[in-house]
């Protein structure tokens, strides 16, 4: 390839002044150093990275001339050559990784395995312990698994679609069908290969419901437990009857899955289901399926998840105000003969896929006095309540984090003001308070930190749940919380932060600092977790659930919202193959991607898994209605992935006019027509905007004054060079400045400079093998010789050895400077003490002449 090029490079007729010419020159001196090279070393996989882009979009093809070898205009040989290079570039680049990866990963492994068998040795097992060694003792022991064979005559697995692989292998070894023949055949040690024994093993479950992939339960590992049981002569019987919902959902739901489900080998195949429930249809009670602000707009996602959270909770109250009815179970008979009555808040259900735009949903229910409560605690760790208690419980843990001191002293919990820190911290006070002395003066600020000393001093000798029960009861927060509108919802929070420390206590944690940790890995981990808090009995309020939460649950009112987002796209890093039982690992960006050999062939695989689960995780959302679903549709004109812009397609395709289907007028309490989010109203004069935009807006305000106060303005003495070349308005190729030319010479500087840094000064030992080394670091190989004379001219210069002469020299210090309303900040190339004073040294590789050199000096000074 090199030899090539240089050949083709002759062809130039105006050689330099040619762009591809002078791209491929840059270029060359890089292939000479890879060509001495090492394959695979560090320094190889550096020059290949700097060998791209290998642009070939560039280059005038009337400059060139025809190669006499192949007839071809060069310029057009030189383009199809450097595509060439660039595959073969892009190729040895992605196997220097692998090369890199895999003794990672065997290290990693043998980590892993030596840490499983450390367990098994000291007799402490995980919960995935117990399920691999059990189905290791089955797998490898047949005295042992004849005998729990023996021992169980019947196994019965319900919701089998949330069965994962080591489960599903435990139940088809105890279900294995044992030929009595001689001698004795060989037993499998393979699942996969086990006959069950017909009628010994009975499954439950609905792969339409399978949405816990993240546990390594899919519809996949479902279809092979199928197989291996009809491969044994045992049938399916499918059970279609829907006990929940009424005619419209069932129908509407049989009507768009049918079609979304295509039943490929990523999904579950759909069967329509029967209805229970068929409503009389009178004048107050009309079961439907509701479609909530069927609108586009060009609002920014932040917008469009406020008023999606306005409209929500306008239509909420519409409800209730107009009295919708529901089914009251309790009063209807099992002949079918149901009876109604008005809809509660309690009634009602918002699920949401995820926990994004959880934050502007309860700002939306808040704005408009809905009571409602979250029962996933993993929404609940994303609540004010509960991020103020963690700062306050890391204030405690640790005096020295003073932004959780001062996050803790603004919080609810000891209620000082910004003004009143701004008054102790003005006033020399510290908000590290084991450096404070004990009698400091009262006053707000020194009593609360005098609270966080006393439960700092006492946590080595309380259990985390039992401190943080005395300073939620000490502080009175649940009392405090009786002046809010959701009293119950925030005593349910702090009440689960004790359950939750009590826990971890159990499971073997015993410091305060270890709880704080484990929270924050849940959250910042994104954890799913199941235990959901206790409602009160009589509480009358919305509740709020991921999907996920509410599988296996029914509601008379169902709102699915958060459906405007495009979902999950984002591979995970590491991806199982248990078809061909490999383990692919995925590391960066897909541009930038450090991968093993079938990394992206699976990846894609599981993308569209995630796609097929998504839909499915629909299907889940939807049959929890009983009497009405809503789904909130307000999306953005882009993002054709969003689950709102599929639903509104297939729904505008196929259902338009259906009586199952009806899109819901917002209406104000006063009777006003419009959207809620949309409202003209105007405020009374002075009055105080609360509206969630208005909050939004301060919010930023705020977030911008503290950037712009909060931190200094740094400028660096390039950066201004830069604005004042660009002020000139000419381009800096054409510049008539000497010391502004060339981007080569810029290289050259860097590695002259690098070389300075940290050669002896005094004897310039090594020059030739450090300006080798750093002329190849900044791909300019083919000008070590410069790099090398350069240096040896400034070593032999009176300056530097009148700082080495003074005994008292330092290289590349940091300086800064107040400038205007900022800071100047730069390095000094060299610095040395003489006795009048401090010298400046700067070095300069600028090719310029006698007389540009005094106005070079000038500007630089």
């Amino acid at each position: 390839a090199r030899a090539g090029m240089e050949h083709l490079c002759t062809l130039s007729q105006n050689g330099p002044g040619d762009k591809l010419y002078d791209h491929v020159q840059s270029k060359l001196g890089t292939i000479r150093r890879l060509k001495d090279g090492k394959p695979g070393s560090n320094l190889s996989y550096r020059l290949l990275k700097r060998l791209l882009p290998l642009k070939c979009g560039s280059g005038r093809q009337g400059d060139w001339n025809t190669d006499p070898v192949t007839g071809e205009n060069g310029c057009k040989s030189l383009k199809e050559l450097l595509k060439l290079l660039d595959e073969k570039v892009n190729a040895e680049i992605t196997r220097t990784r692998q090369a890199a990866l895999m003794p990672i990963l065997e290290a990693l492994r043998k980590y892993v395995i030596d840490y499983a068998e450390k367990r098994r040795t000291e007799g402490r097992a995980e919960f995935q312990d117990l399920l691999v060694w059990a189905r290791d003792l089955l797998r490898d022991n047949l005295e042992v698994r004849d005998h729990f064979q023996k021992r169980f005559s019947h196994l019965l697995i319900d919701e089998v679609q949330d069965t994962d692989p080591l489960q599903a292998e435990i139940a088809m070894f105890l279900a294995e069908a044992v030929p009595n023949s001689q001698p004795p055949a060989p037993r499998p040690d393979s699942w996969l290969d086990v006959t069950p024994e017909k009628g010994k093993l009975f499954v439950v479950g609905d792969p339409k419901q399978s949405i816990y992939r993240f546990r390594r339960a899919d519809v996949e590992q479902m279809n092979q437990l199928r197989e291996r049981m009809e491969a044994a002569g045992g049938n399916a019987l499918s059970l279609v009857q829907n006990f929940r919902s009424h005619r419209p959902i069932v129908v509407w739901v049989n009507h768009l899955f049918s079609q979304w489900m295509d039943g490929d080998e990523t999904q579950a195949r759909y069967e329509e289901m029967h209805h229970r429930w068929e409503a009389d249809n009178t004048d107050s009670f009309h079961p439907r399926v509701w479609a909530l602000s069927d609108v586009e707009t060009k609002d920014n996602m932040s917008v469009v998840r406020n008023q999606e959270a306005e409209d929500i909770a306008g239509l909420l109250r519409q409800m209730v105000a107009q009295k919708w009815k529901v089914l009251d179970k309790e009063k209807s008979d099992k002949s079918g003969n149901a009876s109604h009555r008005c809809v509660g808040y309690s009634d009602i259900c918002i699920l949401m896929p995820t926990r994004t735009g959880l934050a502007n949903l309860e700002r939306g229910l808040e704005s408009r006095n809905i009571p409602y409560r979250l029962e996933n605690a993993s929404l609940i760790f994303e609540t004010q309540e509960v991020r103020d208690l963690l700062n306050c419980l890391k204030a405690i843990d640790d005096p020295s984090n003073q932004i959780a001191v001062v996050g803790a002293l603004r919080s609810t919990v000891f209620g000082c003001s910004d003004i009143d820190l701004l008054l102790y911290h003005e006033a020399h006070g510290s908000f590290d308070y084991s450096r404070a002395p004990e009698n400091t003066p009262s006053g707000l600020i020194p009593n609360a930190l005098a609270v966080l000393r006393t439960y700092h001093n006492s946590r080595m000798w309380e259990s985390p749940g039992s401190l943080i029960d005395r300073f939620i009861r000490d502080r009175g927060l649940m009392e405090s919380a009786l002046d809010h509108p959701r009293s119950r919802e925030q005593w349910r929070r702090y009440r689960f932060m004790v359950e939750q420390a009590w826990r971890f206590a159990e499971g073997g944690g015993n410091s305060l600092r270890a709880f704080v940790e484990w929270i924050e890995d849940q959250i910042n981990e994104r954890v799913r977790v199941t235990e959901s808090p206790i409602p009160d009995s009589d509480e009358e309020a919305v509740r709020v659930m991921t999907i996920h939460g509410a599988k296996g649950l029914e509601f008379p009112v169902v709102v699915l919202t958060g459906l405007n987002s495009s979902g999950r796209r984002q591979s995970d890093t590491v991806i199982f193959d248990r078809v061909k039982k490999q383990v692919e690992v995925g590391l960066g960006s897909k541009d930038d991607r450090i991968s093993t050999p079938g990394y992206e062939e699976l990846s894609e695989k599981e993308k569209k898994m995630s796609d097929a689960e998504d839909v499915r995780l629909m299907y889940v959302a939807a049959t929890r209605a009983r009497d009405h679903l809503i789904l909130s549709l307000r999306r953005k004109e882009t993002g054709s992935r969003s689950t709102s812009k599929i639903f509104a397609a297939m729904i505008s395709e196929t259902m338009q006019g259906s009586d199952l289907w009806e899109p819901v007028h917002l209406v104000d309490v006063d009777g006003s027509q419009g959207s809620l989010s949309d409202s003209t109203s105007q405020d009374p004069p002075n009055s105080i905007d609360h509206s969630i935009e208005a909050r939004d807006r301060w919010e930023s305000e705020r977030d911008n004054l503290i950037n712009r106060m909060g931190r200094p303005t740094y400028v660096s003495a390039t950066s201004l060079g830069r604005h004042a070349q660009e002020q000139e308005d000419k381009p800096e190729q054409e510049s008539d400045e000497p010391w502004r030319r060339g981007r080569a010479g810029t290289s050259v500087g860097r590695a002259v400079h690098a070389v300075l840094q940290s050669i002896d000064l005094a004897t310039g030992a090594d020059i030739e093998a450090r300006s080798r080394v750093q002329a190849a670091a900044e791909g300019v190989p083919d000008r070590e010789k410069e790099v090398a004379d350069l240096v040896r001219v400034a070593v032999e210069s009176d300056v530097v050895h009148r700082a080495v002469a003074s005994g008292r020299v330092w290289r590349e210090v940091p300086v800064a400077t107040p400038t205007g309303d900022g800071v100047l900040h730069g390095f000094i190339d060299l610095l040395f003490e003489e006795d009048d004073g401090l010298v400046i040294v700067d070095y300069k590789t600028d090719a310029v002449s006698a007389e540009e050199t005094p106005e070079a000096v000038l500007r630089y000074r």
